[in-house]
């Protein structure tokens, strides 16, 4: 089904009565800040690598004051440090090149610069181990930039405590020669009892985001899932029928967009 990923998971949060939600690739924060406003009885981490970003990020007096808590390291499959590749945009007003940055080397470019950053790594089963108490419920939301096979097998121990998973995915490796793909990924999570109920584009596409649900659930959360997944549906085709109907709302809708991702940069 092709939905509307990162609406069905905020909505989901709270619908799964979700306790811990882990924001991997927070970059600006905003994703975290929406978790926040989802769910806010849950405690929200917010992960990040590139320092320019970290930096941002402590300042960022939104964050603080909705007791969402920074962590400064790259999640992966191990604890310990590696070398970071911070990508900056050769234009200081651009921000497409403002969330490529990764654990991996990108293949040289013409467009964007790379330095090499060293930052501590974790794994998401070392850093919840004191933090997600018996019977509690997780959420994650991977923005890994090629790293998301990664982070997940970095998170087996706690499989059983996640119920919900909103995953950058790759269908060819455009990151790096020899990143996990869509396909490792969705088998990797079909093995700890993950079934893939949306993406937000084709998957034939390069690049897209796949929602997980625990296919073992309750009952009510199943239903609960179903219901919003159908709601994101019909918004969907809403959202097509309008911008089919009315080219003005097209226009605004872009413009809408294009000042969100301002505000966010």
């Amino acid at each position: 089904m092709i939905a509307s990923t990162a609406w069905l998971f905020r909505k989901l949060l709270r619908a799964l009565r979700i306790d811990v939600v882990c924001d991997v690739g927070s970059m600006n924060g905003c994703d975290a800040l929406a978790f926040r406003e989802a769910a806010p009885h849950a405690a929200v981490y917010a992960f990040e690598a590139n320092p320019h970003h970290v930096a941002a990020l402590l300042a960022d007096r939104r964050l603080s004051s909705s007791a969402i808590e920074i962590i400064p390291s790259a999640v992966t499959n191990s604890d310990g440090e590696a070398d970071f590749y911070v990508v900056a945009p050769t234009d200081s007003q651009s921000t497409a090149c403002r969330g490529m940055s990764s654990l991996h080397r990108r293949p040289a470019a013409t467009w964007f610069q790379t330095s090499i950053a060293r930052v501590s790594t974790l794994k998401l089963d070392t850093f919840l181990a004191t933090r997600l108490r018996p019977r509690q419920r997780a959420a994650l939301w991977i923005d890994a930039e090629g790293k998301a096979y990664e982070v997940l097998e970095g998170a087996g121990g706690i499989s059983d405590s996640v119920h919900l998973i909103h995953v950058e995915v790759e269908t060819t490796p455009c990151i790096a020669a020899g990143q996990q793909l869509h396909p490792h990924v969705r088998e990797l999570l079909a093995s700890r009892g993950f079934v893939e109920v949306a993406t937000d584009a084709a998957p034939s596409g390069v690049q897209f985001n796949a929602l997980y649900v625990r296919a073992s659930a309750r009952p009510r959360d199943l239903l609960c899932v179903r219901g919003y997944l159908m709601l994101a549906i019909l918004r969907a085709f809403a959202g097509r029928s309008l911008r089919r109907l009315s080219p003005a709302y097209a226009r605004r809708r872009q413009r809408k967009l294009a000042a969100a991702n301002v505000r966010a940069a």
